[in-house]
């Protein structure tokens, strides 16, 4: 079967997920075991320009994170639900 585009023009998604979750308990440092909406656990990361924000993230607390479409077992956490 033929393909339309030459392999170095094949569009992979780029974009990422912005989604709400809930924080379920801490397994690191920086790093927390998490439900999106639908149910999914995840494990979501706080990077270091957001470490202001970990006084504040224990379970119960929910966050907004941005998340890569080909890998939703990863979440970066980006701010919290206001």
């Amino acid at each position: 079967m033929p393909m339309t585009e030459a392999p170095s023009q094949l569009r992979y998604p780029s974009c990422f997920v912005d989604a709400e979750c809930i924080l379920l308990e801490t397994i690191a440092p920086t790093a927390f075991r998490a439900a999106l909406p639908n149910g999914k656990l995840t494990v979501a990361f706080l990077q270091r320009r957001e470490l202001s924000l970990l006084p504040l993230l224990h379970p119960g607390t929910r966050v907004r994170v941005t998340i890569c479409p080909a890998d939703f077992d990863r979440a970066r956490i980006r701010s919290l639900v206001s």
